[in-house]
């Protein structure tokens, strides 16, 4: 039986690198992406808050949700919220808790990105691509220290990746062949909800692959292919049957929120910002799939790559400049380019290396620059946002009911019940249509404020101005209920410096024994 219808190379030896050497470069990577991180320190982002949330309720013993009593899945993380209540139960602070995590999953990712580039180049230099490129990348380090699951997807996926390559090359026959990594795949679905995605575009690439040997060898391919799929099945299968008896819904209410808010067009700019950035990791993958596409793993890789970039784009990317939703796919980009460029002669492997790194470089100060951005606005925005939080849960009874859009960091040190009006974590507005005007990013543009203020919340915190140097008289938004300020009033409290605007239910402050002291907003 024909295993391998496509080439298969082996590297042609330009210079190599003895172990002790690899290991030193990989250790170096490996302290590279911690002083990076270092560098941006803890900036956990606000929708990280929402995971936080549904972790401490967990180790509250209300369960898996948002509000107590309320069971919506407002996550799109099992595994990394299920990580996050580890610390909270043991009363750790959960901003550098999450991103201690965080950056010990980038140094598993820098490990299995080493381990890729072994498999796809051998001993070749270029074996080192794979983990260089995500030190190059000053957004995997900082998307460590945003408290999100980003990095232990991708250090996920590589391993899954690396037992893949060691599953193909050289080919192995048996029908058991690719259980070794489709059991780690399969851990990959309990972070993601896209994980599946990912082996199943490599196994077309395998059975494409087998196509020109044959119907016998694209047979024995799909036997193979379809045993590995059984580990994706079984845990997808127990993941939905968990999900509908636990929240009545057969998909997490995010993607009913996220899903059609936004189109090719904007995932399109989206991948162009990104490749604008890391132009080295872009030509590398473009390069790589020119030289690596007619070797059956390469082929595998090329179909894994461009297929779920397709993907990112269909679902309009996403509204953070970090592009954590193409990290996940950096190292499998890097291996393609290392796969073809470790197999061309020494010449043109010369050129190639001067080329993708002037190519890496040039533009690596710009996206540090972005990346040090990004940080301080985290680093400013989780200081506020926390100070709010704190203040209202001093401030007000436990059981009074607030409402706002970034529905993460706040109500997380609130503590109190919340209306999440981009409903994330809420079952209505997350099925809602877009409204004419809406002040949300893409992923965060549902909205139905007749249904949130028919439910009476006491506060309702505005996304823009709610926290500022002076006091700031609010305006009802565009789309509330035309009888909104017979029913709210805007007030201002003067609060450690600055001004917190907010509206709040007409007579709910008179409804409390003692109520916040409130300045006049003119």
């Amino acid at each position: 039986m024909a295993h391998a219808p496509l080439r298969y190379h082996r590297p042609v030896q330009t210079w190599t690198l003895q172990r002790w050497q690899f290991l030193t470069l990989v250790a170096t990577c490996g302290l590279g992406v911690v002083a990076l991180a270092s560098a941006f320190g803890p900036c956990t982002q606000d929708d990280a808050f929402i995971s936080l949330r549904y972790a401490q309720n967990l180790v509250d013993g209300h369960g898996l949700v948002y509000n107590p009593g309320e069971r919506v899945e407002g996550y799109t993380n099992l595994a990394w919220t299920l990580l996050l209540a580890v610390p909270l139960a043991l009363g750790l602070d959960p901003v550098p808790s999450s991103a201690a995590l965080g950056v010990v999953a980038l140094l598993a990712a820098v490990g299995a990105a080493a381990v890729v580039g072994r498999l796809v180049a051998g001993r070749s230099g270029w074996a080192m691509l794979p983990p260089m490129l995500v030190v190059a990348d000053p957004f995997a380090s900082l998307e460590a220290v945003e408290g999100l699951e980003t990095t232990l997807y991708m250090a996920t996926l590589a391993t899954a990746l690396a037992l893949f390559l060691r599953e193909v090359s050289p080919p192995d026959a048996r029908r058991t062949a690719h259980l070794g990594s489709a059991v780690v795949f399969s851990v990959a679905c309990l972070i993601r909800p896209e994980a599946p995605l990912l082996p199943a575009l490599l196994h077309l690439g395998l059975v494409l692959a087998a196509v020109p040997a044959g119907g016998r060898a694209v047979g024995a391919q799909l036997v193979r292919s379809t045993v590995a799929g059984l580990p994706l099945v079984a845990v997808l299968a127990g993941l939905t049957a968990w999900r509908l008896a636990y929240y009545g819904d057969p998909l997490p209410n995010t993607f009913y929120a996220k899903t059609g808010t936004a189109g090719f067009a904007e995932g399109a700019a989206y991948l162009r910002h990104h490749a604008a950035l890391h132009p080295g990791l872009w030509l590398a993958g473009a390069s790589g799939l020119v030289l690596a596409v007619r070797d059956r793993v390469g082929l595998a890789l090329t179909v894994g790559c461009v297929g779920f970039l397709v993907y990112v784009a269909s679902v309009g990317g996403d509204f953070k400049p970090t592009g954590r939703f193409v990290l996940p796919v950096t190292i499998w980009m890097a291996a393609l380019a290392a796969r073809g460029w470790s197999r061309v002669p020494p010449r043109a492997q010369a050129i190639g290396a001067v080329v993708l790194g002037v190519a890496t470089f040039a533009r690596l100060p710009a996206a540090q620059a972005d990346a040090s951005e990004w940080a301080d606005v985290r680093h400013a925005n989780l200081a506020a946002r926390e100070l709010v939080g704190r203040f209202l849960a001093r401030e007000l009874p436990p059981d009074t009911w607030i409402a706002i859009h970034s529905a993460g960091a706040i109500p997380f040190y609130a503590g109190l019940p919340t209306i999440d009006m981009w409903g994330l974590t809420d079952r209505h507005i997350a099925r809602a249509p877009v409204p004419e005007h809406t002040i949300g990013l893409v992923g965060h543009m549902r909205g139905d404020p007749a249904y949130v203020f028919e439910r009476a919340p006491a506060i309702y915190l505005p996304e823009d101005k709610v926290f500022t140097l002076r006091a700031w008289p609010l305006e009802p938004e565009p789309g509330f209920p035309a009888d909104f300020t017979d029913r709210y009033q805007s007030i201002t409290i003067p609060l450690e410096g600055r001004f917190l605007n907010i509206w709040v239910r007409r007579g709910f402050l008179q409804s409390l024994h003692t109520a916040p002291p409130a300045a006049d907003p003119g």
